[in-house]
């Protein structure tokens, strides 16, 4: 069984994340608001540099107003 890459695929997840935010017109600083986090934070996970929880994804997903499975498609 070969390794997972964590790093990539943190990017993939926090381009997908960023992906769907512009898709909505939103600033990281507007979704943050939507979901009680802030600003840097949502840089963090967009950059992959921060490993989001399931229930920091579960807040992403509600704030975006799409189902969590959506969000993790990629």
């Amino acid at each position: 069984m070969e390794a997972m890459d964590n790093t990539n695929e943190l990017k993939r997840l926090g381009l997908r994340i960023k992906q769907l935010r512009t898709a909505r017109g939103l600033s990281q600083a507007k979704l943050g608001l939507l979901i009680l986090k802030d600003q840097q934070s949502i840089h963090k996970v967009e950059a992959g540099e921060f490993n989001p929880t399931y229930l920091y994804l579960l807040e992403i997903s509600k704030g975006l107003e799409i189902p969590l499975s959506e969000l993790l498609d990629f």
